[in-house]
């Protein structure tokens, strides 16, 4: 008896109770061999505001047919793809994401313009078509930078000093997300942490922050080469290799003054 006879002599020869349980049972057993599969799940963090990002969900149907792909951000859902839909590609408007439709497709989606509101966990969710049904989803998280304007800056020296002297000056990163790290130099040197002192972070209205770092040492003999020394500090954020420096150059009050020389440097 093949498997259409079998279950045409079952659907009329049961109660309708037995059928039911035994539809369930078929369907479940279908279900437990269905080899959809959700290969890898890239949510690009952290990423830098105004840049486009890519955010991919593949997949592998094996063999079954593809339903819906859907897209969420902190479990809203903004972007699914639906074959037999036209378009097959649509947005579902949300603050903070804006998906470029031409770009976007079943294994992908593209959030162009990104702003500090995209931040979020992203869960992608696949599934399959009649008669089983089957889901699978994953989820990620994105951060999102703001990287400075412009580089930190020094404040507090002297233009001049004598050997003996106390030297307390002190570095500001500009707004950022996350705050810089910021870090002193002297000539080329850095600075062990028992010379720094290092401030609260200031967080400002717009979300954005700013880190302090002063610096105190005592000024020896050998901190001068030809009668000048150079401060500097370095402000950084790991993970986007963000790297940018003030320079300062101070001399010792035996050699003239002729001008103070100050740069700054992106590297």
């Amino acid at each position: 008896m093949d498997f259409r006879r079998w279950f045409y002599f079952h659907q009329h020869n049961t109660s309708s109770l037995n059928f039911l349980l035994l539809v369930t049972v078929l369907m479940r057993a279908i279900s437990l061999t269905t080899p959809l599969r959700l290969v890898m799940l890239d949510v690009p963090s952290p990423t830098v505001v105004g840049q486009e990002v890519e955010l991919t969900c593949s997949f592998d149907l094996n063999g079954d047919t593809l339903y819906s792909v859907k897209w969420y951000k902190d479990d809203v859902e903004f972007y699914r793809f639906v074959p037999n839909d036209w378009p097959p590609g649509q947005f579902l408007p949300l603050g903070g994401v804006r998906v470029d439709l031409s770009k976007s497709k079943e294994q992908s989606v593209y959030i162009r313009n990104v702003a500090l509101e995209t931040a979020g966990v992203y869960k992608c969710e696949v599934s399959t078509e009649a008669p089983v049904f089957d889901t699978v989803s994953a989820k990620k998280s994105m951060k999102v930078y703001v990287l400075p304007t412009e580089g930190p800056k020094i404040t507090g020296r002297h233009m001049k000093y004598r050997i003996g002297d106390t030297a307390t000056v002190k570095c500001t990163s500009a707004k950022s997300k996350p705050a810089a790290t910021l870090r002193w130099y002297i000539n080329e040197k850095p600075v062990g942490p028992e010379y720094e002192t290092v401030y609260s972070t200031i967080l400002h209205d717009d979300g954005l922050e700013v880190s302090c770092l002063s610096l105190r040492f005592l000024i020896r003999h050998d901190h001068f080469t030809n009668g000048n020394m150079r401060l500097k500090c370095e402000a950084s954020i790991p993970r986007v290799r963000y790297t940018m420096s003030d320079e300062t150059l101070v001399f010792s009050e035996l050699q003239h003054v002729s001008g103070l020389h100050i740069s700054r440097k992106s590297e």
